[in-house]
């Protein structure tokens, strides 16, 4: 499900909804950890994520796409100031008055901007952990890569994730069985 239409607009809000939908898409890390995200857990130099104690109280890297190092870039340095106000805040996402933004209000933002760019499918925040998951295993990654950038400690857990398909799987016949060529 990659971002086709997404969030265009120098306003504080949409630089902060494209930094969110950029980063789950980037990273598949989980709502709560993204708005458990602090303003230095993101390197966008190095273009990496940091995750402390993800679910099962574990913290993991995780490396960010360029545009979502770009979009998170654009929005501390320009949208988080402006929706900051006088207050400091320890979280990186921040509601429209500067205060923690909630997961609901994550789902809120994914739903109206699937809904803006015409997305017929139902979206969530978990459809990019899945379709993260499907996307690197199309593009040939390793399961178990897959497992340690989603932060599963089962590898039964990330299969659940990894929709295969009939066409994906004919591909995999032609290309790696001896009769399938």
């Amino acid at each position: 499900m990659p971002i086709v239409t997404g969030p265009r607009g120098r306003s504080p809000l949409v630089r902060r909804d494209r930094a969110i939908l950029e980063t789950l898409y980037a990273t598949g890390i989980r709502v709560t950890e993204l708005i458990q995200l602090g303003p230095s857990d993101v390197d966008t130099s190095e273009r990496t994520l940091r995750v402390i104690q993800g679910k099962g109280q574990k913290d993991r890297n995780i490396p960010l796409t360029r545009a979502a190092a770009r979009a998170v870039e654009g929005y501390r340095s320009l949208g988080r100031p402006a929706l900051l106000g006088p207050t400091a805040s320890p979280w990186l996402f921040l509601g429209e008055r500067g205060g923690r933004l909630h997961r609901a209000q994550v789902g809120d933002i994914v739903k109206a901007w699937a809904h803006k760019a015409r997305v017929k499918k139902k979206v969530s925040c978990h459809t990019f952990r899945h379709s993260v998951a499907t996307h690197l295993l199309r593009g040939r990654a390793d399961i178990r890569q897959i497992q340690a950038l989603l932060g599963h400690g089962s590898l039964s857990t990330t299969e659940r994730y990894t929709r295969v398909e009939l066409s994906d799987l004919k591909r995999v016949i032609e290309r790696a069985h001896p009769r399938g060529r």
